[in-house]
């Protein structure tokens, strides 16, 4: 597929990254020279270096000849005015990165086919979404939920409470209760794998486990944890994230907001309903102490510096929260954040890149999500009567390596299948796979 990327930032970058894995044909538009020089290094893709609104540089790129059109820049304009240009030229598919509501919310003066958009991507709203699974979820460092909620996949990092330390898969838990749970992708320092039962849990490791809903006080066992409720929360960061995420939860729970600027502290505290609003700096741990911080259950740390929120994480963490979450939009610091003890991480590129593969991969691909650190992505297949690899054992279904079935929804029953089991037309499937085995999965279930 031949797919035009606008936009060489984290969030376009990351993607080229991932799709040129997969062997489509790219073509990435950026008006930055060192954000083309990098993506020309680092990528075997084409790179053209201009302002994507402009005509004659979507023409330079071919856009008519495209088959998806991905407007993933920082400005919401040249991003719709680049899938105008796309929807006039033919592009079938056009994808627009939104942040002003204005422009998506069912009260816009002007729709979606008005501007030539598919689909929207809003990326604050994204990861307050992630957030608040997160939360819902106080012991993982990731959550994601297929067929409502009927699969899940589990985010731990193992530290010395995990009771299961050094030894293989195939001998952790009954026999019963691993045919309920599959580990299905591991991080081992920087390297992601797809394990089997010969491969066995360290320290600092993390995991991605998949279950069903019932299993999951046991997959939090296997990791010396157990599932808390969050009654507490307080919020570090007042953007639309900070804002976003309390007017969510302000029903459910109490929630606490601080915000270093005054004047945006007092808008704040006029718009929410339930929620206190303190003015405070987020490093000043005095003060937020004196908030309420030490009778908090979770901290959730979403301001606009890194740094700022990793740090406010890691002092609530010496003081004994239980939950931290930090946004953290710097991939250079993602690998390091579990080791130092920060229970989660957000990210605004991972979020956003996330609902864009899976609108990607819409078809025969019902869902698709990607997770923090590692390479692998869970996909999620119906089975067509037509497929030909209905009625035969899986270990004889020859999948790529760096790829395995995970789970099978039949007839609205979730199952964690094994090497003897089969499927079924209707089936539904969640595949694990790294990048280099997307393509022949896809071809495979599709």
């Amino acid at each position: 597929m031949k797919i035009v990327i606008i936009g060489a930032g984290e969030v376009g970058f990351y993607l080229a990254q991932r799709l040129s894995a997969e062997k489509h044909d790219l073509v990435i538009i950026d008006r930055d020279p060192l954000k083309c020089a990098h993506a020309q290094e680092a990528l075997d893709i084409s790179v053209i270096e201009g302002d994507a609104s402009s005509q004659s540089v979507l023409k330079e790129a071919n856009l008519e000849s495209a088959d998806m059109l991905i407007a993933a820049s920082g400005v919401d304009e040249i991003n719709l005015i680049a899938c105008l240009i796309a929807s006039k030229m033919g592009v079938k598919k056009k994808i627009a990165r939104v942040r002003n509501p204005e422009y998506y919310e069912k009260t816009s003066i002007l729709k979606p086919e008005d501007l030539g958009v598919d689909f929207f991507i809003h990326p604050e709203e994204e990861v307050i979404e992630e957030i608040t699974r997160l939360l819902l979820r106080a012991s993982a460092s990731e959550v994601v939920e297929f067929e409502e909620g009927k699969i899940v996949v589990v985010g731990l990092k193992l530290d010395a409470q995990c009771p299961n330390l050094n030894r293989p898969l195939k001998e952790i838990g009954k026999e019963v209760e691993r045919e309920n749970i599959r580990v299905v992708a591991m991080l081992k320092g920087d390297r992601t794998i797809i394990p089997t039962g010969e491969d066995f849990f360290s320290r600092n490791d993390q995991i991605f486990v998949v279950a069903k809903k019932e299993s999951l006080p046991h997959v939090l066992s296997l990791a010396g944890k157990t599932d808390q409720r969050l009654d507490r929360i307080m919020i570090l960061g007042g953007g639309k994230i900070g804002r976003g995420l309390a007017a969510k939860l302000e029903s459910r729970i109490e929630v606490i907001l601080v915000e270093s600027n005054k004047e945006k502290s007092i808008k704040i505290a006029s718009q929410l309903k339930r929620t206190t609003v303190y003015q405070a700096d987020g490093t000043e741990i005095d003060t937020l102490a004196r908030e309420g911080l030490l009778n908090m259950d979770a901290f959730i740390a979403v301001t606009g510096d890194d740094e700022n929120n990793i740090l406010s994480c890691l002092l609530a963490k010496h003081l004994g929260i239980h939950k931290t979450i930090a946004l953290v939009n710097k991939p250079t610091y993602l690998p390091l954040l579990p080791v130092i003890g920060i229970d989660s991480t957000v990210n605004v590129r991972l979020s956003t890149a996330t609902a864009i593969l899976r609108f990607i991969r819409r078809g025969a691909i019902l869902s698709a999500a990607t997770f923090h650190g590692i390479e692998a992505e869970a996909i999620e297949f119906e089975i067509t009567k037509s497929n030909k690899i209905t009625g035969r054992p899986l270990k004889d279904l020859g999948l790529p390596n760096g790829s395995l079935i995970a789970a099978v929804v039949r007839r609205g029953e979730a199952f964690i299948p094994h090497g003897n089991s089969q499927l079924e037309a209707g089936d539904k499937v969640i595949v694990f796979a790294l990048p280099k085995a997307i393509p022949a999965i896809e071809k495979k279930f599709s």
